[in-house]
């Protein structure tokens, strides 16, 4: 043991005498020195930023109709358009009056800083009438003088709640980095707790993935490649094994300790930035120490080719060759992986389940409709799925035995308006599941529902709903017996007369047809109810960012999130008109970024994004238990089981648990995790007591919902691409150690999280669960091969 700890140690000795460590050293210090002055401070959120704005075609109408209606000059909007600069009034003036004008985001949200400055505007008596959260109210009711930091935040929710609807959610406080003491000009729209989260999951994993998944892995290989073939010369190899040491022990000694040049930076480096970012950026975060052994376990990798090709050609300069053409094979491998997964596999990915009759019918990642045939055991296309384009296809809802309707939004994955107006399509078994345009869908729908006899659509801030009756009446009307079934899913964007165009990332929206009135046209493009469709939410509300809806099937509630309030609306005893706000309780806390809702039995379930589950009385709200969820998830799904308080959690790891209620003892527990893995979406059909469960990007289980036995499983035949990436692309990427894929586990090991949202938009956040297991089995099987090889060759060759 002696020996072998001798050539360990003399294999560290080597390590310190090379000049490229020293260099290595050196840079890692600079760097952590460069990053020791990085701090923090909180300040309130006031400015507003072109990003705050979530509906810019809203905002554009709502201050035209305040410059050119009369009706609203003492109203808020009329007010606020009244202090817009001269420039601003004149375009708004022009929009009002029914021309087209391009407003860029940037232009209102420098006018909108101009009125926080000048608090002209605000009229208490006009403002007594908007919606105000818990934070205004609370800062209304402090007496001036007021701090002038706090003046300007009150300034811009006053201005929110003259404009609901308009903006993202944004908490009250902001970072603002600083750079030894001196303010960093950029501000950061997040509370200290999601910085955290930014930082741990995306700055510090992208620091060390950079620097020891390329920098010091390279390095490392050129200080060690020389080790293998400089024991190998006749006089050094000759003294190693005069000494009590077996070939194969010897080897594993050389190395284990050329790995040590990896060992002795990567510690530094992770160490240096744990202490900076526990004593300057407040992130006590002891899981970054475990960086160290993942990095010195992904150097060998690399290492175990060296040392092979070392053993062969006993030449430092072909085993780096070597180890650098084996790097890039991993890394072309690699990228193709990700290509089959963007543009194959991803895109087929069902997103969301319903049961119409005896079919079952599901929406696609790539904004595709498909349909299952027992009779081949395939998903077949209705609307095709294409992952380059970027088209949003709304959730299939089934409004009776064998229809369903649904929607294609043009352009709309990342934007509420898409590329122009949408209709509701019509898809029944009777017309052999052809998509047929009914009714004219209102501006910026982003999902429908079935709401007993009635469809109601969810907009960017509102509440509409249509009689299933006149749904089906329009599609006699408009259909042809001429229209294909490709002719009708493209008419249904580009139909008739085209409405106001969507929001663009850069400007607030260009109308694309004029109405005949200009009060049409403005009530279009602020996403107000279409023909055939009624609102259903009082005057004063208007739903916020975050916000989530859940509507019963029978048409009998409604319960709305928005932003910081639960609220739940009865329909109005004639059946038409305003929906009824019998009950509201107001949630605490930073609003979350998303959230999740269902309802049970007599309760309802509320679970908040890096948050809790919190349970509510199904009439009166009132709390009831919450409880937290486990860590390193967070919720995607929520669906109520059954007429008893049960519930089911799909978390961000792909798993699915049981939410068990006590009503009695006002107590909830969470399950184990459950069924199959890499859950996509699940479907419950109450009448059959049956949970479809689609898994592994469009496998589907069927489990009985009485006692949870699996009742049926079934696995979709793949051909084309899904054929290559099944029967090619997975074995090459399973016998290719993933070292890429290693850097996803440095990134899971920091931010303590199983997957990430890579996407915002109208939908919601794409989830990108991590792959740990695979690359880990993958890059210890290759380094025992390669390791065994090695030992093999250097026992039964002659040196």
């Amino acid at each position: 043991m002696i020996a072998y700890l001798a050539v360990i140690s003399d294999s560290f000795r080597a390590a310190f005498s090379s000049r490229v460590l020293w260099i290595a050293f050196a840079a890692i210090w600079i760097l952590l020195a460069a990053l020791a002055p990085v701090g923090f401070r909180l300040e309130y959120t006031t400015e507003f930023r072109s990003q705050d704005f979530y509906n810019g075609t809203r905002l554009k109408a709502m201050l035209a109709k305040g410059t050119v209606d009369k009706s609203v000059v003492d109203q808020p909007i009329g007010r606020l358009a009244s202090s817009m600069p001269d420039e601003l009034s004149r375009q708004l003036r022009r929009v009002g009056e029914g021309e087209e004008v391009r407003i860029y985001l940037r232009v209102f949200a420098e006018a909108l800083n101009g009125c926080l400055d000048d608090e002209s505007w605000y009229s208490e008596a006009a403002w007594a009438e908007t919606l105000q959260f818990r934070e205004l109210r609370e800062l209304e009711a402090i007496q001036e003088p007021i701090d002038e930091s706090l003046r300007r935040r009150r300034a811009r929710l006053r201005i929110e709640a003259a404009l609901p609807g308009v903006f993202e959610t944004r908490s009250s406080r902001s970072i603002l980095l600083t750079y030894a003491g001196i303010d960093f000009p950029a501000r950061f729209a997040m509370d200290k707790p999601q910085f955290l989260i930014v930082v741990n999951q995306y700055v510090l994993p992208v620091i060390i993935q950079w620097l020891m998944g390329f920098v010091l892995v390279f390095l490392g290989i050129l200080v060690t490649s020389s080790m293998i073939p400089e024991m190998l010369r006749p006089g050094s190899l000759h003294l190693l094994l005069s000494k009590p040491v077996t070939r194969s022990l010897l080897l594993m000694s050389k190395f284990v300790g050329g790995c040590t040049f990896v060992l002795l930076c990567v510690t530094q480096l992770v160490i240096g930035l744990f202490f900076i970012a526990w004593l300057r950026l407040d992130i006590f975060n002891a899981r970054m120490l475990w960086c160290i052994p993942v990095s010195v376990f992904l150097f060998s990798v690399f290492y175990s080719v060296s040392v092979l090709a070392g053993l062969i050609w006993r030449s430092s300069i072909l085993s780096i060759g070597v180890t650098c053409v084996f790097g890039s094979l991993c890394l072309v491998v690699g990228v193709i992986g990700s290509l089959f997964d963007s543009f194959v596999t991803q895109p087929a990915s069902l997103r969301n389940l319903t049961v119409v009759g005896d079919h079952l019918i599901a929406s696609t990642r790539g904004g595709g409709l498909v349909r299952w045939e027992d009779s081949e055991q395939v998903w077949t296309e209705m609307i095709e799925t294409n992952s380059l384009r970027t088209d949003r296809i709304l959730p299939p809802v089934a409004i009776n035995e064998t229809t369903i309707v649904t929607a294609l939004v043009r352009g709309g994955r990342f934007n509420p308006f898409g590329s122009g107006a949408t209709d509701l399509l019509v898809l029944s078994e009777a017309s052999d599941w052809v998509a047929e345009p009914s009714l004219r869908l209102p501006t910026a729908t982003t999902e429908v529902f079935d709401s007993g006899n009635r469809v109601m659509a969810l907009t960017a801030g509102e509440l509409a709903t249509t009689s299933v009756e006149q749904v089906l009446s329009e599609v006699g009307e408009t259909l042809s017996d001429q229209d294909t079934a490709d002719d009708l899913v493209s008419g249904a964007a580009e139909s008739t007369s085209i409405a106001e165009a969507g929001e663009g990332s850069q400007d607030a929206g260009v109308s694309n047809a004029k109405p005949d009135g200009w009060l049409q046209k403005l009530s279009t493009m602020m996403g107000g109810v279409s023909e055939g469709f009624e609102g259903v939410l009082p005057k004063r509300i208007t739903l916020a960012q975050p916000r989530t809806v859940y509507v019963d099937a029978g048409g009998d509630f409604v319960f709305v999130h928005s932003r910081d309030r639960l609220m739940r609306f009865d329909p109005p005893e004639s059946g038409t008109g305003t929906w009824d706000l019998v009950a509201e309780h107001s949630i605490g806390g930073e609003s979350a970024k998303s959230s999740v809702l269902a309802v049970s039995g007599e309760t309802a379930l509320l679970a908040l994004e890096e948050s809790t589950l919190q349970l509510f009385d199904f009439r009166t709200l009132e709390p009831l238990s919450s409880i937290d969820l486990p860590d390193g998830v967070s919720p995607v799904l929520l669906i109520g089981v059954s007429d008893k308080p049960e519930y089911l959690l799909g978390a961000s790891d792909g798993r699915l648990r049981h939410v068990n209620v006590d009503t009695e003892k006002k107590t909830m527990s969470i399950s184990n995790p459950i069924g199959p893995t890499e859950v996509e979406c699940i479907h419950i059909d109450p009448i059959a007591k049956r949970a479809y469960v689609a898994h592994h990007i469009d496998n589907l289980d069927v489990y009985d919902t009485n006692d949870w036995s699996l009742f049926e499983r079934r696995s979709s035949v793949v051909s084309g691409w899904r054929f290559v990436d099944r029967y090619i692309i997975a074995p090459l990427r399973f016998i290719t150690p993933q070292t890429g894929e290693l850097g996803k586990t440095i990134e899971s090991i920091i931010s303590g999280k199983t997957s990430k949202t890579i996407l915002d938009g109208p939908d919601a956040g794409e989830v990108v669960r991590y792959e740990l297991a695979r690359p880990i089995i993958s890059c210890s099987a290759f380094v025992i091969l390669m390791l065994f090889t090695s030992c093999y060759y250097f026992t039964t060759r002659d040196f």
